[in-house]
């Protein structure tokens, strides 16, 4: 609690882990690096031809690629009963047993100024942002908890489910309406579970006498900002210019990066994890009723952030302000 951990809290050598939107940006980086540290990795996205691209870059990267096993599976995690199909065919897969982490990188960022971006392209952000990450873990966490009875438990160890979410779920910036909501509400939905999950946790504490889950259950999130990848450049093309000013601070990382330290972040323990100081500046003047990395770290830096932020806000508000004052309205985007 106090953040001192030294002991590996996500070891995944000889371990299976899932990653939706596995096959671009983070989460393809994400896959290479558990391979090279031992996991079995199965990636998911929509498009078969990078999937099998990717399978074929990981077995480069495995640690043992006599022990090691990869494999991919094209769906579409918008749909619930995809995610549910997709988590069967993992459990066949891997010899009759549940992956041990699913980490949910699926999504795409649409910026635009609210009133300009069509409802049906928000709605869409909202499917392939928001409902990719709960439709899977639905699925995931529905067969993980299924109870098993004390006669047939076997020790398992700790599995992890991750959602990936921006730092526009705690610090909102003007042009990113279709976009902030989704994120927040993943920020939500993780801090729900990880209240959620402590019952279940607290059944597998006591699966001796009664029936509880295969293993403990811990979530987590991560909060990348801007990651240089396809998308990133696509989002680009179409976002405001108020927007890449007001968001200067960003400076976009590589998904290696971003990876890598989220991968850091997941082996220390950590539940919110931010991949750069701004970031966790961010996440800091933020934290509300969110469980801490670090009781005294995560405490004094909000106390510290929400400091600046009385001068941030304003500043950000002030920049709109002006950016209207010397442009006048902004021009539909099929008017560009």
């Amino acid at each position: 609690m106090l953040g001192f951990s030294r002991k590996n809290e996500f070891e995944v050598d000889g371990r299976t882990v899932v990653i939706t939107g596995g096959s671009d940006g983070m989460g393809r980086a994400a896959a290479g690096l558990l391979a090279s540290r031992g996991a079995h990795v199965v990636v998911v996205a929509r498009t078969e031809a990078k999937l099998q691209a990717t399978v074929t870059e990981l077995k480069s990267k495995a640690a043992n690629m006599l022990k090691q096993r990869f494999h991919y599976i094209v769906a579409d995690l918008t749909e619930a009963s995809e995610c549910e199909r997709v988590i069967a065919e993992i459990n066949v897969w891997n010899e009759g047993s549940a992956p041990d982490v699913v980490w949910c990188c699926a999504g795409f960022c649409h910026p635009g100024y609210f009133i300009d971006v069509p409802v049906n392209i928000q709605r869409q952000q909202m499917d392939t942002v928001y409902w990719t990450a709960a439709n899977m873990a639905h699925a995931t966490l529905k067969n993980w908890l299924s109870p098993v009875p004390p006669s047939g438990q076997m020790r398992t160890d700790r599995r992890h489910l991750i959602f990936t979410c921006s730092t526009l779920a705690f610090v909102p910036i003007a042009g990113y309406g279709p976009y902030s909501p989704a994120k927040a509400a993943i920020r939500s939905l993780s801090d729900t579970l990880s209240q959620e999950i402590e019952m279940y946790n607290g059944a597998y504490s006591q699966r001796h006498r009664n029936s509880a889950p295969a293993a403990d259950v811990k979530i987590h999130t991560v909060f990348p900002m801007g990651i240089l990848s396809p998308g990133f450049d696509n989002e680009q093309k179409i976002k405001p210019e108020l927007t890449k000013t007001l968001e200067e601070a960003d400076k976009p990382q590589t998904p290696e990066e971003v990876a890598q330290i989220a991968i850091s972040a997941l082996e220390r323990g950590e539940y919110l994890i931010t991949t750069m100081f701004v970031g966790n500046v961010m996440k800091s003047t933020a934290l509300g009723p969110s469980p801490r990395n670090s009781i005294v770290g995560d405490t004094l830096m909000s106390w510290l952030s929400n400091l600046a932020f009385l001068q941030v806000i304003p500043d950000l508000r002030n920049k709109a302000f002006n950016w209207g004052k010397t442009n006048g309205l902004p021009q539909p985007p099929c008017a560009e």
